[in-house]
């Protein structure tokens, strides 16, 4: 089975950016419109609200306030791990569309779970 996974990788900056083109490309999906689950996912407001406090995070950790700094390190945290659950949402109940969506976005790529096999050569003996 494959995976969807978020690029959460560079700065906060980029970070930032990613969120925002994540969420504005997932507020127009046919899953999200239609059954979205609010109690276990978040509603609309709930994943806005994680978005711009991460943005305030950002912008008061630049003023190189270790506190701040520190709040903005647990809210990208806190947005990371909601997002993977969103992801993993989408894969499981989504649409080809919906994943076809995320993954045009460019912050989203699909990871496929195979390993790959390794063959042991025969030992040859001379």
């Amino acid at each position: 089975m494959d995976e969807l996974s978020f690029k959460s990788t560079g700065t906060d900056s980029t970070f930032l950016a990613s969120t925002n083109m994540f969420f504005a490309v997932l507020f127009t999906l046919q899953i999200f419109q239609n059954g979205w689950p609010e109690e276990k996912l978040g509603s609309q407001s709930v994943l806005q609200k994680c978005g711009d406090w991460f943005r305030q995070m950002f912008e008061g950790g630049l003023t190189g306030n270790r506190l701040q700094i520190a709040e903005r390190n647990q809210a990208r945290q806190d947005l990371k791990l909601r997002i993977k659950k969103i992801l993993h949402y989408i894969m499981v109940m989504g649409d080809e569309s919906d994943i076809t969506a995320l993954i045009n976005s460019g912050v989203v790529t699909r990871k496929s779970k195979k390993r790959a096999r390794r063959t042991v050569k025969a030992a040859t003996s001379n």
